[in-house]
């Protein structure tokens, strides 16, 4: 016996016209992909509304606006934390009277507050 039955060929036409369609459903038309709408901040919104307009100008201040959250973030808010932490933590508590230290409490584990 050589070759398919009728049934046989049927069934495998029938199945490379099914991979054919779904292969063309595969392909994109100019539309697609549909994204939902972008969600932005109300900050994000204000800067977007601000720039549409690209006079120099404007791109001054949202470029000072940057640099100046930049250097809040990173510099002055991470030298605070350094201060905070030498002053209250690695000095200890001192009077300011006298300069003397006060040494930490002791602990008593077994007593309750």
């Amino acid at each position: 016996m050589s070759g398919y039955t009728p049934d046989e060929k049927l069934r495998l036409q029938q199945l490379r016209e099914l991979r054919r369609r779904w292969l063309k459903d595969q392909e994109l038309s100019a539309r697609e992909p549909v994204l939902p709408p972008q969600r932005t901040w109300p900050l994000e919104r204000f800067w977007n509304k601000f720039l549409q307009n690209e006079a120099p100008w404007r791109k001054l201040v949202y470029k000072t606006y940057r640099h100046s959250i930049f250097v809040f973030t990173h510099a002055l808010i991470p030298a605070w934390l350094i201060h905070y932490y030498f002053k209250y933590h690695v000095n200890g508590d001192t009077i300011l009277e006298t300069g003397e230290v006060i040494p930490p409490m002791k602990e008593f584990p077994d007593q309750h507050h």
